[in-house]
């Protein structure tokens, strides 16, 4: 059957293979950087001083994908769907850093009652250089996420690149120095390398940025940023609320092991945020076309693709959780052990989760996805005041496996009944995997007998 004069089931995965590996390649960074701040910054910090440092960041990560959601994911879709994207990007740039300048002032300008909000008198000697570090890192969000719109993710791997080259250097600069050990020197310096980070990405997407910001399109991103905002809030909390309800309930040694398993499984996060940056642009051209043949076709791909890959390495991370974390952060992180290995079990949902986060931002379907969204928030919620209270740190991590669990279920189910896919067409998907494989590396070999 052809759709809009193209075959169905036309989209291959594998043709977008350059764009993937880009994108997996940029999403890797934070991975890297993940490892080095272990290194040179857990296995230094006080247990207590890391507690505050994971604290903050987990705040200043729930403003920034707030904002995000609300601003940076409408640009995205609308600079992928249009052909002159430059009023749109300045718009939506301008939007981001000044809601982030208000956000980072309101952290900076009350340290006492967010002290007071978590019980922790040491957090608010900490607040002043995260807010900093908000909002010299807005521009670069922004920029960044223009780039992705556009699908430069070449460019956009680059920048990234140079800023955490720039993040781990300031690290390693404090380690080696007599600065002290504490949670603020880390917050300046990861700040001074997010202003750094802004004043490239602006210069490399000037092009684009230079063009005048317009009202009309601001109320264009407002508009459909107010739906997104909502399944945004609750995808934000889902990432970060563990941490801070942890903060909430938890001494600081037990924020600061909670923040070390956190710390490992972010390279999760960074592959979800990596399939989403792929996906949404993709989907909303084929929504548009109404290519509904070719979109179920991706998804069966992007699911089973997913799963070939994660459930092996999810084992792996479960057999070998206990060494692992005792060779980066030795003795300290026994605790963490529990913690991780739940994380990693909750992972396992991240095929169809992850996939179908964009599918449904593509296809238009945002209050559904708000509806689970939130759904999935109030699961976690409940299961967390319990876990937490009975179970400490590992009893919170349940409950991010039991949400993922619901939230996998929920956007499977919507999906299935709106592109008609069945799972067994999903499993049997394998085939092109293995099909998609042996063509790489057939032409590989080609290229090798070209050059000999």
């Amino acid at each position: 059957m052809a759709v809009n004069g193209k075959p169905a089931g036309g989209v291959r995965l594998e043709a977008h293979w350059r764009l993937v590996s880009w994108s997996l390649l940029d999403k890797g960074l934070p991975l890297v950087f993940g490892i080095a701040f272990v290194l040179l910054v857990v296995r230094t910090l006080p247990p207590e001083e890391f507690g505050m440092q994971a604290l903050a960041a987990a705040m200043v990560l729930t403003a920034s994908q707030l904002l995000r959601s609300l601003f940076l994911v409408p640009t995205i879709k609308f600079v992928a769907e249009t052909p002159s994207p430059g009023r749109i990007a300045a718009t939506g740039t301008l939007l981001y850093v000044a809601a982030s300048g208000l956000a980072a002032l309101g952290l900076a300008a009350f340290p006492g009652g967010w002290s007071r909000l978590f019980d922790k008198p040491g957090l608010a000697a900490v607040l002043l250089p995260s807010a900093c570090l908000l909002g010299a890192g807005s521009a670069r969000d922004a920029a960044l996420a223009v780039l992705e719109g556009r699908r430069a993710l070449r460019r956009l791997f680059v920048l990234d690149a140079i800023y955490y080259v720039i993040a781990i250097g300031l690290l390693a600069w404090w380690r080696a120095s007599p600065m002290p050990r504490t949670a603020v020197a880390i917050q300046w310096m990861q700040a001074g390398a997010a202003a750094v980070g802004s004043l490239l990405a602006l210069a490399a997407t000037r092009d684009v940025l230079a063009a005048r910001p317009s009202r009309a399109e601001g109320g264009r991103l407002v508009r459909f940023g107010g739906f997104a905002f909502g399944s945004g809030l609750g995808e934000t909390l889902r990432q970060q609320a563990d941490v801070l309800l942890a903060g909430r309930l938890l001494d600081a040694s037990g924020v600061a092991a909670y923040g070390t398993a956190k710390l490992f499984f972010r390279g999760f996060n960074q592959l979800a945020q990596s399939i989403v940056q792929i996906l949404m642009p993709l989907v909303s051209r084929l929504q548009a076309a109404q290519r509904t043949d070719d979109l179920r076709v991706l998804y069966e791909k992007s699911v089973c693709f997913l799963a070939l890959a994660l459930v092996p390495i999810c084992a792996v991370l479960w057999l070998f959780t206990e060494p692992l974390l005792r060779l980066f952060v030795g003795e300290r992180g026994a605790d963490s052990v529990p913690v991780l290995r739940w994380l990693v079990v909750s992972a396992l949902a991240l095929p169809g989760a992850s996939v179908g986060s964009p599918f449904l931002l593509g296809m238009g379907r945002v209050r559904t996805l708000f509806v689970i969204t939130w759904s999935g928030l109030l699961v976690w919620f409940l299961g967390a005041l319990v876990g937490l209270h009975h179970h400490g740190a590992a009893g919170g991590a349940a409950a991010v496996c039991v949400a993922a669990m619901f939230g996998l279920a929920a956007r499977t189910w919507v999906l299935q009944r709106a592109l008609g896919f069945r799972l067994r067409d999903v499993a049997g998907r394998w085939r092109d995997a293995r099909e998609a494989i042996r063509r790489r590396l057939d032409q590989g070999l080609m290229r090798r007998r070209t050059r000999g």
